[in-house]
């Protein structure tokens, strides 16, 4: 059953009214006179969700497999497609189970090793909707009891997707309090403002995914009342999409590796994020969450000359509108080709974030990148790889030209 298995396209299609949306938040702002993106920040959100996307190629494998073989084995009932009230049922379902996980992900270290990615933009805007992990393996545990009810698992992945694209329009500062009894039953964008802020008194609330009515019940709802403050207490300060994916693991494993004894090794991966383990030369500690507000919070913004903002702009538009064409080929593709193109992908898009924050490294590595365009040669058809040669030509003479400019002009300086 399982290989002949299609998952619902809900997320691959609903992408263009993702970025329609975007456009839609830009022009309210413009109204407002009120600045809702940041380049840097934008593009770092963007990368981190295709990075998501590819990553879901193969890691989503795992939890669909967990899914179907309780779901065959165990299942009490048989709950399909063709009622509405089981549809109903699955996305009801789903929201709770995932209270419990997105909860979690912020109550224990190991799990919040996948989900700060999600919080790391200091921005709040619709592009850090799609700022999602690549390493996320555990949520489908938490979905099992759906599996053990009989909940189809194309409808189980239907539900997940609806409550996904839910998520992504209360990413927003454009819209306010809506009416109260919306507010009451529904998570919006106040109540999930409050959720990405690093304000004390919003931490770890409103964990709602569709329904704010769950934190009501078990006691994690704030609401909305002084000006959030967005971001993590520990600041990334970086738009390198792979290191924001791993660096908190890192830490845990220099925290576990620094504990006193075996037992507080393995307790730093389960206690909340801020706890410090006690070593040789300290006490255990937690973390104070220090007050906060936006007249004196401090975001991460490297300068970058404008070239090279519209360099970084015009290739990433290429990297996004290639990425998008291949998700949606995907299950037609190989699984050698899969892994080829999404490594090529993850390449450009650790370069490109590297340019944006003008890292040595990235000016070394950009002449490869433009190169390893070769590797598509032997799979894609010619014309399509004439234009992304001719493109990375263009682009290698412009750079020479623009760096040869740019030394001369710090010589005269």
């Amino acid at each position: 059953m399982l290989e002949n298995f299609v998952p619902p396209p809900f997320i691959t299609y609903a992408i263009p009214f993702f970025f329609l949306l975007m456009l839609v938040e830009a022009i309210i702002g413009k109204i407002k006179h009120e600045s809702y993106f940041h380049f840097g920040d934008s593009i770092a959100d963007l990368s981190t969700g295709i990075l998501s996307q590819l990553s879901g190629i193969f890691l989503k494998t795992l939890g669909i497999f967990g899914y179907f073989w309780v779901y065959e084995n165990f299942r009490i009932l048989t709950l399909g497609m063709d009622s509405i009230w089981n549809w109903i049922l699955a996305i009801l379902l789903w929201d709770f189970f995932y209270y419990w996980f997105h909860r979690l992900s912020h109550e224990v270290n190991l799990l919040w090793a996948s989900h700060v990615i999600h919080h790391h933009s200091e921005e709040y805007n619709l592009f850090v909707a799609l700022r999602q992990t690549s390493i996320g393996v555990f949520s489908w545990i938490f979905y099992l009891p759906m599996a053990l009810l009989g909940i189809e698992p194309w409808l189980y992945l239907a539900a997940g997707q609806i409550n996904l694209i839910y998520q992504y329009w209360v990413h927003t500062k454009s819209i306010q309090k809506l009416h109260p009894i919306l507010e009451f039953l529904l998570s919006t964008p106040s109540h999930h403002r409050v959720h990405h802020a690093i304000n004390p008194k919003y931490i770890d609330k409103n964990h709602g995914g569709i329904f704010i009515i769950w934190d009501r019940i078990f006691g994690t709802f704030q609401e909305e009342q002084e000006a959030p403050v967005y971001g993590t207490v520990k600041p990334l300060k970086s738009y390198n999409p792979l290191y924001a994916n791993y660096h908190y693991l890192v830490e845990l494993f220099k925290l576990s590796k620094k504990a006193n004894t075996f037992w507080n090794k393995i307790k730093v991966w389960f206690m909340p994020p801020g706890w410090y383990p006690p070593t040789e030369n300290s006490p255990e500690y937690k973390l104070q969450i220090p007050e906060v507000s936006p007249e004196i919070f401090q975001k991460y913004r490297p300068e970058i000359e404008p070239w090279i903002r519209r360099y970084v702009l015009i290739w990433f538009i290429i990297v996004l509108v290639s990425s998008f064409i291949y998700l949606v080929l995907v299950m037609k593709i190989s699984f050698e080709i899969r892994v080829v193109f999404s490594l090529l992908i993850a390449f450009h898009l650790l370069v490109i974030n590297g340019l944006l924050e003008s890292k040595k490294w990235a000016w070394k590595l950009e002449g490869l990148r433009l190169m390893s365009l070769l590797i598509i040669f032997f799979y894609l058809p010619i014309w399509i790889n004439i234009i992304f040669l001719l493109v990375s030509a263009l682009s290698g003479v412009y750079l020479i030209f623009k760096l040869n400019l740019f030394s001369n002009s710090i010589v005269k300086n």
